[in-house]
């Protein structure tokens, strides 16, 4: 027996808790089977279990669940009647797992199941009235399987089926029973299978087929798409096949189509017919084929059309009224032909363009701006013309885009930075971004420039916003930097530091100077306090003279006395 974690020891042991939603990871059959209370759970989550194999009525005591996933647990093998007593399962997932065989798994119909989910197992046929005992079901996900063969009525009994996905197998051919009695069926996914044929009666019964996904298949010929029950599809994905020609008047019976993805096919020509009947497209894709010639009326069809998608083909020129029906169009793509001019006729009726995408091609001129609609709001609109051929253009109309993309084009130098010196608007862009090695740090530093070229030569010009520089503060001296005479200039985007000191020379005479008063002029001081104290000294000396009592007698001399 094997030991079971402290959580589902607590929930087993546990009378007062009581939950209707379980999820336990890295289980085993054991621990399943000692579930309690399960007559109160409604929705059941097993993953990375280990649960190879389930026995007969092993579900039998979750009679009230609702949803139940078992994914991730090397699920091989469900005896006959392993679901028994899930009558009122809604959600059944049994994905990642490697189940090869597909049967009822109870005696019963489950009916209240709506969605199955047998998606990454390893099935590899599906047989006849497979989901019978599922007469409900409204999704069913067989994607990423190894299915290659689908008998006559696998899917009878699925009356109210809308969501079947089949992508990801290894089916070669649509047979016309496959869906057959699927009236209610709304998205079909077989992409990213073996497919090189499809019957005309595939889809006969398929009336409300909505999204129709057939990417990345081996088809070359769409005479399917004639028949009667595409008629109301809205989406469809043909992009990654091998067409090389639409035929006209394929798509009329599709009249309801909004979406078309052609891209990456083997498509040539664009003819005059190949779209007519879809009134209603909004979005073609025919992006990455290696179509070379556009018939002038080849889109008048598509009057609701609002965006196309013609990049990354071998387009030379475009008819000037190519779009000339399709007034509602908000975003071209022309990106990446060898288009040298365009008309000024091109887009003059485009009212609600927002988006012009032109780059990399071989324009030499950007005259066909000029003749844009005087109605539209040129505020919201979007052109990218890099990658191209421009030597000049006329700025003065171009400033109010929303967004104007001119970098990487062949520039005239001189025009160039006569127009770098104004202040441009953040709107228009000539930069393409630059990586360099600064030659002192060494440290890798993202730059814009543009190139230019002034008649033989070619030039780049480095694009520095010298009021976005960051202001580095250092206490470290710079003085001792060297002269390299191999490399005497300054290194690239790097401002020249000049050292500069607190005090210069000429503050130091100076303060040397004013040292030299204040000391004699100190001394000078001191020598008048000194004579000051001698002076008081004297007087104070006379003042202080003793006279004696002793009278004062005259002294004679000789002569006197004789």
């Amino acid at each position: 027996m094997y030991p079971l974690p402290l959580s589902l020891l607590l929930l087993i042991l546990s009378f007062s808790f009581r939950v209707s939603s379980l999820q336990l990871s890295k289980c085993n059959k054991t621990e399943v089977t000692l579930i309690r209370d399960t007559e109160l759970l409604t929705s059941l989550t097993l993953s990375n279990c280990s649960l190879s194999h389930l026995e007969n009525a092993f579900f039998v005591r979750f009679d009230h669940l609702l949803h139940l996933e078992l994914q991730h647990s090397g699920l091989s093998a469900l005896d006959v009647f392993s679901l028994n007593g899930l009558t009122r399962l809604q959600y059944l997932s049994l994905s990642h797992n490697n189940l090869s065989t597909l049967r009822s798994w109870s005696s019963e119909p489950l009916g209240a199941l709506t969605n199955l989910d047998l998606s990454h197992n390893r099935l590899s046929k599906l047989s006849a009235r497979s989901f019978e005992p599922y007469p409900q079901l409204q999704q069913l996900d067989l994607r990423n399987n190894q299915i290659n063969e689908i008998e006559e009525d696998s899917f009878y009994g699925l009356p109210h089926l809308k969501h079947l996905h089949l992508n990801g197998n290894q089916l070669q051919h649509l047979d016309g029973s496959f869906f057959r009695g699927l009236h209610r069926l709304s998205s079909l996914s077989v992409q990213h299978n073996l497919i090189d044929s499809i019957e005309m009666e595939s889809f006969e019964s398929n009336t409300h087929l909505r999204s129709l996904r057939l990417d990345q298949n081996l088809l070359s010929s769409l005479q399917f798409l004639s028949q009667r029950g595409l008629a109301r599809l809205v989406h469809l994905n043909l992009s990654n096949n091998r067409v090389q020609k639409l035929e006209p008047l394929q798509f009329s019976k599709n009249f309801e189509l909004q979406d078309l993805d052609l891209s990456f096919n083997n498509l040539t020509k664009l003819n005059k017919e190949a779209l007519s009947g879809l009134d209603s497209l909004e979005r073609l894709n025919i992006s990455h084929n290696f179509v070379d010639t556009v018939d002038n009326e080849s889109l008048n069809s598509l009057v609701t059309l609002l965006q196309i998608d013609v990049s990354f083909n071998r387009l030379i020129t475009i008819p000037k009224s190519l779009f000339e029906n399709n007034t509602q169009l908000e975003e071209i793509i022309l990106a990446n032909n060898q288009i040298g001019k365009l008309s000024p006729q091109t887009f003059h009726k485009q009212n609600h363009l927002r988006y012009l995408k032109l780059s990399g091609n071989a324009l030499g001129e950007a005259d066909f701006l000029q003749g844009l609609s005087p109605s539209l709001n040129s505020i919201s609109l979007y052109v990218d013309l890099s990658t191209n051929r421009l030597k000049s253009v006329n700025l003065s109309s171009l400033l109010h885009f929303r967004y104007l993309n001119l970098a990487n084009n062949n520039w005239n130098c001189a025009w160039l930075v006569a127009n770098l010196v104004r202040k441009l608007p953040a709107s228009v862009n000539f930069a393409r971004p630059w990586t360099v090695i600064n030659d002192w740090s060494k440290n890798i530093t993202n730059i814009e420039g543009v190139d230019c070229s002034e008649g033989e030569r070619n030039r780049s010009i480095i694009l520095l916003d010298v009021s976005t520089l960051p202001h580095q503060k250092t206490g470290n001296c710079e003085c001792g930097q060297t002269y390299d005479q191999s490399n005497p200039s300054p290194p690239p985007l790097t401002w020249p530091k000049i050292p500069t000191d607190r005090f210069d020379s000429r503050s130091v005479i100076i303060w040397m100077l004013v040292a030299i008063a204040i000391a004699f002029a100190g001394l000078r001081w001191l020598r008048r306090f000194v004579d000051r104290n001698e002076k008081s000294k004297l007087g104070n000396k006379l003042n202080n003279v003793y006279i004696s009592k002793v009278q004062w007698q005259p002294v004679r001399n000789d002569l006197e006395r004789s």
